[in-house]
């Protein structure tokens, strides 16, 4: 069983969700059986897969969220532990797999996120981040900061995106104001170091 789990996490890593919910399902991995219908699209079966285990789950009862959110309902709010450990997953994977649609979903539902954990901006802006959409990385940072002005990681996302958007000088203001609160952060240190090589080799005064 271990090795058939094995395989099918393997086929699913290379987007053969057909198969691996096979696998899945045979072996009563309802949650990930779940996850390869939602990601081909078949939002019945994969609701009734991630119901069938959804009161000892957590991850089958925020799949059910999600759903709920494709088809415009917002009325759950998942928990704090919840939000923290799946939505950028989520987000990712609808990106990874062009449902587009499934993400802008998820994404819209911000506002009600945030009521189960204040941090699903910033959660939101590191996956958007990671999948090189730095603009929308840097709005939803900014919503996070607007909260939570002292958070050096936003600081720091916030100043890579402007940096891989050719806006050297803005990277540079946000690693100055995350310099002013953490002195002694090392990636904030190097990558101001880098920024001032930068602009001072395009002829900017610093």
């Amino acid at each position: 069983m271990i090795n058939e789990i094995q395989n099918a996490k393997e086929l699913f890593y290379q987007k053969k969700y057909k198969q691996a919910f096979e696998i899945f399902e045979s072996n009563n991995e309802f949650y990930y059986a779940g996850l390869c219908c939602l990601l081909q699209k078949d939002l019945d079966k994969a609701k009734k897969l991630f119901e069938k285990n959804k009161d000892n789950c957590p991850a089958c009862e925020f799949g059910l969220v999600v759903i709920d959110y494709i088809n415009n309902k917002r009325e759950k709010i998942p928990s704090f532990f919840q939000t923290r450990a799946f939505l950028e997953v989520y987000i990712s994977l609808f990106i990874e797999n062009h449902l587009e649609d499934y993400c802008e979903s998820l994404i819209s539902a911000c506002d009600t996120l945030f009521n189960g954990n204040p941090e699903a901006y910033k959660f939101i802006a590191r996956a958007l981040f990671a999948n090189g959409y730095f603009d929308l990385a840097i709005t939803f940072c900014k919503k996070s900061l607007d909260l939570f002005y002292s958070d050096p990681e936003a600081l720091l996302i916030v100043a890579q995106c402007y940096y891989l958007i050719n806006n050297k000088s803005e990277a540079l203001n946000y690693i100055k104001k995350l310099r002013r609160l953490i002195k002694d952060y090392y990636p904030a240190i190097l990558f101001e170091e880098i920024l001032i090589k930068d602009l001072r080799q395009q002829g900017v005064e610093i």
